[in-house]
């Protein structure tokens, strides 16, 4: 079994180098792509066989050649060394070329799969998970495997084939002074394993870090305006400064190490030649070893250090990709809470549903607080509702049930007598128009925000959205009309402006329920005009539900509901609460009268 990844530092307790059972569900995304894989784990060994041979050829053109005088034979060996250089060139640009192209593929669909899983998971998950850290499995977690596959795991492979092939030759060469290398070797192995083994925990901990880092920015960034009316930039810099800090020092350590060991290999490879001079001079004395031989063992042993050098390097691109593995596969294997009903169960509704909704016996929570309980609810067709109530009575779970952004934990929701858990979700959502307090508009086109690139909804539809909810007016008065780029969030537009974008939207998805979650509470007086206007036209001919705290603008709904500690207390028309004397008269008087209806709201909560 996998292990976890702690949510909150983003940390796994992966701990091994390889693991077989990540890679080998990891190499189930290259399975499309087997054809560039068979090419990529074919150059590795050309190239090989390419640098293995080149010291036999130098030791064939010393001692034959060279030192008989041989300058015809000499120089044909010159060029067969000139093709086997050539071939390692090319075969190295072609790994390198290959090994990238495979690698941005095989990360394309698993990025691909990671977003449209994203896209399936509920409210609850992102609750619990920032912004900021899923971002960073996408982006960086991903690109870390990106790396494995062009540097890490093909080159892993090729290195250790030519390691091997290496000591082969070297051995065919001149079995005396390979065990010059078979003596030293081992302690300059050893050493550069130990100090990749420490970097490996160093720079685990920078992808946390930068984790962290890509968190705080994500939300300081958000939280912009916060910041500035509260004149916290000091303290958000700081905090921002401090994380800045730690990776930074992370990564002076690690270029330490990795300075370090590439230093160390570096000398421990000078050091093996001056061993191999000594050794091999007294070899010539003897008249065992041959120029050629010497001078083709000192080349082999110096492309023997090449690959021990990356070796290091590529065994903490594994550990950097086989993390970031485990935290991609984590968030791969989130279950979703909120799935299509099973093909046996579906009901199909009317292409135009009447837009009847009732509540029966439903309770619903956030784990063990019950928000809603034993509710009752039945919405005619074309009915407009309000539901009012105190902070924390159900209001917005109410809504949340409808289109089941959340489930029941008991009862059913229905939509024309069909339960909403047996109607696909893309169907189920298209039933409902929601306009919140605040629209979230994407950067992009006028157009693109109000038709959400939904191909049934055409620019003729959009244009006549517009003009009914009003947005028309200034829509015109953009630089491109509907085609004028709008910034991150629809910053370069007023929060009248966006709220009438959003009842444009609704209008162009013509829905039969519409839900109305306090939309004018955040704009002035004449965007509210306007607004109010758009929603009354919206209204028309649609189910109506409306969550209300300002008790001004449900005046002339059919009927109010009001919920306080998750149960329905009142019900009835406006004149009809306000006789009551119940808890909708004393909201009425809190907003209208000041505190004398404030002793009221207190023993409700």
């Amino acid at each position: 079994m996998m292990p976890a990844v702690n949510a909150e530092t983003e940390e796994t307790r992966y701990g091994t180098f390889l693991d077989l059972g990540l890679m080998a569900r990891f190499l189930g995304y290259a399975r499309p792509h087997r054809r560039w894989l068979g090419l990529a784990m074919l150059l590795p060994p050309l190239g090989a066989l390419a640098q293995v041979a080149q010291p036999m050829v130098i030791q064939m053109a010393v001692d034959r050649h060279l030192l008989t005088g041989d300058m015809t034979g000499f120089g044909v060996l010159l060029l067969v060394l000139a093709a086997l250089v050539f071939g390692q060139f090319l075969a190295g640009y072609l790994q390198s070329t290959v090994n990238a192209m495979l690698g941005q593929r095989v990360i394309g669909d698993l990025r691909k799969e990671l977003f449209a899983h994203l896209l399936t998971l509920d409210a609850a998950f992102f609750a619990k998970n920032p912004s900021g850290a899923l971002t960073n499995r996408v982006a960086n977690d991903a690109e870390a495997i990106s790396q494995m596959v062009s540097s890490g795991l093909i080159n892993l492979f090729g290195d250790l084939f030519l390691l091997v092939a290496i000591a082969v030759g070297m051995v065919l060469l001149s079995p005396q002074l390979a065990v010059v290398v078979v003596v030293l070797m081992p302690l300059v192995i050893a050493v550069a394993f130990q100090v990749t083994r420490r970097m490996r925990l160093i720079q685990r901990q920078g992808t946390l870090l930068m984790a962290r880092m890509t968190a705080r920015l994500t939300e300081e960034t958000e939280g912009r305006d916060v910041i500035r009316l509260f004149h916290q930039q000091q303290a958000a810099r700081e905090r921002f400064d401090q994380l800045n800090r730690d990776h930074r020092t992370n990564a002076d350590r690690s270029n330490f190490l990795e300075a370090f060991q590439f230093s160390f290999v570096e000398a421990a490879s000078t050091a093996v030649v001056a061993m191999l001079f000594w050794h091999g001079a007294t070899l010539m004395a003897e008249g065992t070893l041959t120029m050629g031989v010497l001078t083709a063992f000192i080349d082999a042993v110096r492309r023997l250090f090449f690959p021990i050098r990356d070796l290091a390097g590529k065994f903490t691109t594994m550990q950097s990709a086989m993390s970031a593995l485990e935290r991609v596969f984590a968030l791969l294997d989130t279950k979703a809470a909120i799935v299509d009903p099973p093909v046996a169960v579906c009901h199909t509704l009317p292409e135009r549903p009447q837009g009847a909704i009732r509540f029966h016996g439903v309770q619903c929570g956030y784990g063990s607080d019950v928000v809603l309980s034993d509710l009752d609810l039945t919405i005619a067709p074309g009915e407009r509702i309000a539901i009012v109530g105190p902070t924390g009575a159900g209001k917005s779970t109410l809504i949340k049930l409808l289109n089941r952004t959340i489930e029941t934990q008991r009862g059913v929701v229905t939509i024309d007598d069909v339960p909403v858990n047996q109607i696909p979700l893309a169907r189920l959502r298209r039933l409902a128009g929601v306009a919140r307090q605040e629209t979230f508009l994407f950067a992009g086109s006028v157009a693109d925000n109000i038709g959400l690139f939904d191909p049934t909804i055409t620019k003729e539809r959009i244009a006549w959205a517009a003009r009914e909810t009003g947005a028309w007016e200034f829509i015109q008065r953009l630089p491109d009309g509907l085609e004028s780029r709008l910034s991150e969030r629809g910053n370069n537009l007023s929060a009248g402006q966006r709220q009438l974008v959003g009842m444009t939207r609704i209008f162009a998805l013509d829905p039969p329920i519409l839900v109305l979650d306090e939309a004018t509470s955040s704009v002035d007086a004449v965007s509210e005009r306007l607004i109010q206007t758009a929603l009354e036209r919206l209204m028309v001919n649609r189910t109506s539900v409306i969550i209300a705290h300002r008790l001004s603008t449900i005046r002339h709904v059919d009927r109010i509901v009001v919920l306080a500690k998750g149960r329905i207390i009142e019900t009835g028309t406006h004149e009809e609460l306000l006789a009551h004397h119940g808890l909708f008269a004393t909201l009425h008087a809190l907003q209208f009268q000041g505190a004398s209806g404030r002793r009221g709201l207190e023993n409700l909560k």
